[in-house]
């Protein structure tokens, strides 16, 4: 189609014209360490994630931000960026764990999720679509795991 497609390449910097548009880039090859200079009538920002945002996280070194800062730093305006994937099961604890990823498994199994006050979070973020099946607290939960059929279920089980 057309699409020039640069892979393993890093662009640190987006080039704005005198309006604010965006019109080229700076960036250079991983591989060889080759500079690359892009121009364009548009850009696609294919970035990735930005899991390394977080101390604790078993992302990929890759997942850096980048985009956004990128974004940012040209003058765009960034909306709806709480909206990530977020993957909460990661240990922090033993520190000989820390930074591994915990399955799933673990909170259906009885895991629970906990912010730094000790507290299970999650019952004030349950989805409308899920009330239905999901408790509303965690003495109420807590039953299901002997028995699923007349219980409702934790907000963090998978």
């Amino acid at each position: 189609m057309g699409i020039e497609v640069f892979m393993e390449c890093n662009v640190p910097r987006l080039l704005t014209d005198g309006g604010g548009q965006v019109s080229g880039a700076v960036g250079y090859r991983r591989t060889t360490g080759e500079a690359v200079a892009l121009a364009a009538k548009a850009f696609v920002l294919a970035t990735g994630g930005i899991g390394r945002s977080w101390k604790y996280t078993t992302n990929s070194w890759e997942s850096t931000d980048d985009g956004h800062a990128l974004a940012r730093w040209a003058g765009a305006e960034l909306i709806d960026i709480a909206c990530m994937q977020f993957h909460p099961t990661g240990m922090v604890w033993p520190l000989s764990v820390r930074g591994t990823l915990a399955t799933e498994g673990v909170r259906g199994d009885g895991g629970v999720l906990r912010n730094s006050d000790g507290r299970q979070f999650l019952f004030d973020y349950i989805p409308p679509m899920f009330a239905a099946e999901t408790a509303d607290n965690e003495a109420e939960a807590d039953p299901w795991y002997e028995d699923h059929a007349n219980n409702r279920r934790r907000p963090n089980c998978g």
